[in-house]
């Protein structure tokens, strides 16, 4: 009778992790977070076929190359989402569905209010090659922009990085065009001397996916087939224009007054097929 007890709380136990997965805690307010993760259920949920969706359960936040391991080892986290380069997606079952449709890769700076003027002055990534950027540790944009000759700082702890551009030790802080508003509106009154410089735009082929560890096939197909499901019937678009992270960016601004400088990725794999309109955005004509 005991072991017959044993045997069926170890079931207990083994359902109740296989119908749940452990992905990164938000941070207050965080409603970046709040996108990626509705975007997963959405998926789950969208090709669960009969299959009882995981519940999503929030562990701690870590910093990216932490996250990274904690996939690869199964331990805290059973899904993240991420930045993309080819180290990643050689170490991880990427889910190779661009989930900002690449807007990771359109750069606007947070700067110091007093660099305005110098910023006005950008014409080309050389005038920029004197400035020095902030990035945090084992961020792939590193590498891209140190590639195209940019002085970056890797700097660990995000709050660091606004902190340091406050103090004029960094002269911008590369942010996705979808999250640089939103982050330093949720920061207007601790930090009142930053500002997003909207008038320049710095393009590289860049996204973040899904990852999950290569041991865990069925689940990457699941999300990857659901993804699809939701691009092909519009879901996913809708999605982009109707929430708070993406909205505002959709579509790319066209102006005029907006500069865009190109950089390449070489970090990026070859075969992304980074052409593909139904995927990715491209800069504007």
């Amino acid at each position: 009778m005991k072991l017959l007890c044993a045997i069926y709380f170890l079931f207990l136990s083994v359902v109740a992790h296989a119908q749940e997965l452990r992905i990164q805690k938000a941070m207050a307010g965080d409603v970046i977070h709040a996108y990626y993760k509705q975007l997963l259920i959405m998926a789950l949920e969208k090709n669960a076929n009969g299959r009882v969706v995981p519940i999503l359960k929030e562990n701690s936040t870590y910093e990216q190359g932490r996250a990274t391991s904690q996939v690869l080892e199964g331990q805290q986290l059973d899904i993240f989402w991420v930045g993309t380069d080819i180290q990643r997606e050689t170490e991880l079952r990427a889910i190779r569905i661009p989930l900002d449709r690449g807007l990771l890769g359109f750069r606007r700076f947070i700067i110091h209010k007093s660099m305005r003027a110098q910023f006005d002055q950008v014409e080309s990534i050389d005038d920029l090659k004197s400035m020095v950027g902030c990035q945090g540790l084992n961020w792939p944009d590193t590498l891209i922009l140190r590639n195209s000759g940019l002085r970056i700082k890797e700097v660990a702890g995000f709050e660091s990085l606004f902190q340091l551009v406050v103090a004029k030790r960094c002269d911008y802080f590369p942010r996705g065009i979808a999250e640089a508003n939103i982050e330093i509106s949720e920061r207007a009154e601790k930090y009142p001397e930053l500002m997003v410089y909207e008038s320049l735009i710095v393009h590289y082929p860049f996204t973040i996916y899904f990852f999950v560890n290569k041991k865990n096939e069925e689940l990457a197909q699941w999300i990857e087939q659901g993804l699809e499901k939701l691009i092909n019937s519009g879901e996913f678009y809708t999605y982009m224009q109707s929430h708070p992270f993406t909205a505002s960016t959709i579509p790319l601004p066209t102006e005029q007054s907006v500069r865009y400088l190109r950089l390449p990725n070489p970090y990026l794999s070859a075969d992304t097929p980074v052409d593909d309109s139904k995927y990715w955005f491209s800069i504007p004509n």
